[in-house]
């Protein structure tokens, strides 16, 4: 393998130009130093470049639209940067793309309906930027992808009920958002999921009974939306769930005893709801509150 490895050391000022014209280059790692200014243009040029690592530099302007001629790449890391601006639309052009890292920059404007034609993708990280607007639908035709994380943006509307197409996502994290609108019962189909994380959005409507069919899921946090209705018995059936977080809603009606049968829940929350009854005996050891309600005899 062709590699330029000069990751970890204490590098500044610009990435140059000419890094364009090594054009048998298939790794080149800038990551971990302290690099500023744009990433060139001419980088678009390196035909044959497989692994594009430039995170945790401090790097800003926008991310070149010439990124999208590397047709040999699989992996691009430019997390931890300043970098500004919209996602460029030419990324769908990279067939062979399995894991991409945008996370903890300052990009702005849409996610590209364009992403959803990257069918190899596994990691999807734009967390931790300025993004707004919807999430397109075609992101549900990733079915190769593992995570999706798309935390602390200003995404607005609904989930798109084609989410419920990644059969192989293990983790779904869309928390601390705009998002609105109810909670898709197509997400009950994710039979891989060990992560949902919806909290700190706007979601409205009732709680899909379909969640109780996600065999694998461990952390169901759904707290601090406008959810209302009652909690569906059928949670009881997540017998891998770890943590439930209900608090910050609008739920009403009485706590499943089917809640106080999972064997492996560490911790549940209710606080701020509009809950009524007792609380089931088993969820003793792992409620955070008790949301001045006793426990049933």
């Amino acid at each position: 393998m062709e590699l330029l490895d000069l990751g970890g050391n204490e590098l500044n000022g610009s990435i140059p130009s000419s890094f364009g014209n090594l054009s048998s280059l298939e790794w080149l790692n800038l990551g971990w130093n302290e690099l500023s200014r744009s990433i060139p243009s001419s980088l678009g040029n390196l035909s044959s470049l497989e692994r594009l690592d430039l995170e945790q530099n401090e790097l800003s302007g926008s991310i070149p639209a010439s990124l999208g001629d590397l047709s040999n790449l699989y992996w691009v890391n430019l997390g931890g940067n300043e970098l500004s601006g919209s996602i460029p639309a030419s990324l769908g052009n990279l067939s062979q793309l399995e894991e991409l890292y945008f996370d903890w920059n300052e990009l702005s404007g849409s996610i590209p309906a364009s992403l959803g034609d990257l069918s190899r993708l596994r990691i999807l990280a734009l967390s931790n930027n300025e993004l707004s607007g919807g999430m397109p639908s075609s992101l549900g035709n990733l079915s190769s992808l593992e995570w999706l994380a798309l935390s602390n943006n200003e995404l607005s509307g609904s989930i798109p009920t084609s989410f419920g197409n990644l059969s192989s996502v293990e983790r779904i994290d869309l928390d601390w958002n705009e998002l609105s609108g109810s909670i898709p019962a197509s997400l009950g189909d994710l039979s891989q999921l060990v992560i949902l994380d919806l909290r700190g959005n706007e979601l409205s409507g009732s709680i899909p009974a379909s969640l109780g069919n996600i065999s694998q899921l461990v952390d169901l946090s759904l707290y601090y939306n406008e959810l209302s209705g009652s909690i569906p018995s059928a949670l009881g059936n997540l017998s891998n769930l770890s943590w439930l977080g209900l608090s910050g809603n609008n739920l009403s009606g009485s706590i499943p005893a089917s809640l106080g049968e999972l064997p492996n829940l560490r911790g549940f929350s209710i606080r701020r709801n509009q809950l009524s009854g007792c609380i089931p005996p088993g969820l003793r050891a792992a409620l955070t509150d008790n949301a001045g309600l006793s426990f049933c005899p």
